[in-house]
């Protein structure tokens, strides 16, 4: 499989990667978390956060809340011929109001076991062109990185970087293409959520909560 070898490719020029070099870039673009909570809420465009498995057992072992208390499938329009909806990855929970389930005010209730995606904001590494790029975020541009600091955040987003190439080859190695079809009006919506461990079924009940089946 062609994509699965180009990720592997990918992951030894990943540890490979001069940290000292990417840390150069992070220190000159500059940050300094304003601990403002605006990337983890809902009022502040799309905070979706994806988690995979690893992260997922991380966030249990630390929280004892079991996986649906913690994610959710990623929403999709992707539908196999008996009307499951097939997605992939999950992603974190949300409250009503759109925040992040784990946000209380205006912290981190799982900041220490807290997913890659966070521990990197608000920058990410193209691992095509092993550049640095950066969301919108109030504290960028604010400098307040040291070097120990920007360091530690080029070494988190090369992690970052191998762990989600390392998901997308296993989900890829071990997902089973299905026949497109329609979803089924006035049943349940089913997901069949394909990661890193294989596929698993997951139903949303009426009350707006979800089950494995």
């Amino acid at each position: 499989m062609i994509e699965v070898m180009e990720l592997r490719k990918a992951i030894e020029r990943l540890k490979a990667a001069d940290a000292g070099r990417i840390a150069r870039e992070v220190a000159t673009t500059g940050f300094k978390c304003k601990r403002c909570g605006k990337c983890c809420s809902g009022r502040f465009g799309d905070n979706t956060v994806t988690v995979f498995p690893s992260e997922m057992r991380a966030i249990m072992g630390a929280t004892g809340l079991d996986w649906l208390d913690i994610a959710v499938p990623h929403e999709s329009r992707d539908f196999d011929e008996e009307g499951y909806c097939h997605t992939f990855e999950w992603a974190l929970r949300k409250k009503g109001n759109g925040d992040c389930i784990f946000l209380e005010d205006g912290r981190c209730m799982i900041y220490e076991c807290r997913p890659f995606i966070c521990r990197t904001y608000p920058f990410r590494l193209d691992i095509a062109r092993m550049e640095v790029e950066s969301y919108e975020c109030d504290g960028l541009g604010s400098g307040g990185m040291d070097e120990a600091s920007a360091r530690s955040m080029a070494e988190a987003l090369i992690q970052r970087a191998i762990v989600e190439a390392s998901e997308a080859v296993s989900l890829l190695e071990k997902y089973e293409p299905f026949r497109p079809g329609k979803p089924i009006q006035g049943h349940r919506p089913i997901y069949i959520v394909h990661d890193s461990e294989g596929s698993r079924k997951v139903q949303k009940n009426d009350d707006g909560a979800f089950s494995f089946i």
